[in-house]
Order: C-alpha cells, then structure tokens, then sequence
C-alpha cells in the first residue's frame, strides 16, 4: 500500500513530465524485483497509486516561484502506520531517485530545500481499504492471499542459508540482521517486520519487538 501525493507549482510539469515521473515512481517501489513472488507484486501494484496536485502561489521564504525555475516538489507517501520507521528511509531515497531523473532531463540543478519527501503512517482502524476499516496486518494478508494459496513457502530448492518469507514469497538471507521467528521447530525469515507481525498474529504466536 503506497498512496502517493506530488505537489507542485501550477505549471510547473507537463502532462508527459507526471506520466513518466509517475512511472518512475511506481517502477521503483513496485517495479520487478528479483526473489518477490509475482503474485505478492502484483497486487502490490494494484495497492500503489500516484497523483499530482498543483497549488497556486506556491512561496517560499525566498519569494514566490517563478516559472523557468527549478520546480520544488512535496512528496507524500502514506501507508500503514506500522511499517512507517522500518521503510522511510529506503523508501524516501527511491522516490529521491525517481525525481532526480526527471532534474537530469531538464538539466535542472535542485537548490536546497526544493524537495520534501514525506512519509506519513496511518493507524490501524484508519487504513480504508476497499472503504472499509481496516489494519496493517489486513493489508498484508490481501497481498499475499494469492500467494499463500498457490504454495508452502517451504522453500524446497533455495541455496543455503535463504529461505522464503511465508507471508509474501520473497526470498531472504537468515543471518546477523535478518528479521526470523521461530515456529514449529523451524526458523522463519521475513522480508519485513511487518510480514513478521502479521504471520505471528495470524498464527496466534507473541508479536517480537
């Protein structure tokens, strides 16, 4: 679940320069990605939305901007409030690589200040999902329904040392650092804290810190 909110002066982009900054958006924090189950992915893309808002007037301390200028951006990612700390600084530097390739097709040198990445986490019992009230741990169960219905993330085949997070079918390293849970004998890795909380409550297991 990314909701993705780009702000910007009135005129400063054109339609062609929000399609593709879209696109780039969408291709780094959703795109392929080697060792994701599709099947996870491709309701993550169907979970990922991006729009523009251009605002009048847009000032800064320095004055208003003026076209010809370099455009300031003002992102906003919103998503669960439970994978907010855990994700924003990877995600913010994805989002800042997206923007720089549209400054590099303009040529355009970004002063300071000119860009806010925002990340926003909305509380579980606020997350409307479908319209309905929902929680972090829904969202990544409605990812990774399909998923878990096709297979056993047993993980039969991975090269030692890897095993396959059960909840959405991405492929992680066990090792120093890596997020594990022990279940049934076995241990578990996961992608993410967030798989993590949600397989250990669906399974009725104490959530780890």
């Amino acid at each position: 679940m990314f909701l993705i909110e780009i702000a910007c002066p009135r005129g400063a982009l054109t339609a062609d320069d929000r399609e593709e900054l879209a696109a780039d958006v969408c291709r780094v924090l959703v795109g392929a990605e080697e060792g994701v189950a599709e099947e996870t992915m491709r309701r993550a893309r169907a979970m990922t939305h991006v729009g523009f808002r251009e605002l009048d007037s847009w000032t800064t301390g320095d004055g208003p901007w003026r076209p010809g200028n370099v455009p300031p951006l003002w992102v906003t990612l919103t998503v669960p409030e439970a994978w907010r700390t855990e994700m924003s600084r990877t995600t913010i530097g994805m989002v800042r690589r997206a923007v720089r390739r549209l400054d590099r097709s303009y040529g355009w040198q970004r002063p300071e200040g000119h860009l806010w990445i925002n990340v926003v986490g909305i509380a579980d019992g606020s997350i409307g999902m479908d319209g309905k009230p929902g929680t972090a741990d829904e969202v990544v169960g409605r990812m990774t329904a399909e998923y878990r219905e096709r297979t056993d993330a047993a993980g039969a085949g991975l090269p030692e040392g890897v095993t396959v997070d059960p909840m959405c079918g991405m492929s992680v390293r066990l090792g120093r650092g890596a997020v594990t849970l022990e279940h049934e004998g076995r241990t578990l890795g996961f992608c993410a804290k967030s798989c993590r909380a949600a397989y250990a409550r669906r399974h009725g297991l104490p959530v780890p810190a």
